[in-house]
């Protein structure tokens, strides 16, 4: 399955990027395969894998003083075929005739 995860710090100022590079090195250290972007992070996990990396996630950014943190996760699953993020691309990428 694919999620989408979004942490943030609540009350942290109006610059986050220290904490989300924070959150970052947690889904890094992850061995998890995951792409980056501006708004959150898709991460390729099974359902065992998705509460201790928010749970870590979390504990990192509490670490650092942050006392009240908003998350959110979506999760796309298909039972079907393999289900991948690269997969998905290049399938838009075909419908698109892009790739």
């Amino acid at each position: 399955m694919i999620i989408e995860l979004s942490v943030i710090p609540i009350g942290a100022g109006t610059s986050l990027s220290e904490y989300v590079a924070d959150v970052m090195r947690v889904i890094e250290s992850s061995g998890l395969k995951y792409e980056s972007h501006s708004m959150g992070t898709n991460i390729e996990c099974g359902w065992d894998d998705v509460t201790p990396l928010v749970r870590k996630c979390h504990e990192a950014l509490r670490a650092k003083g942050v006392g009240r943190i908003s998350t959110t996760v979506r999760i796309s699953e298909r039972t079907d075929k393999p289900y991948t993020m690269e997969g998905k691309m290049k399938s838009l990428g075909e419908k698109l005739d892009i790739g």
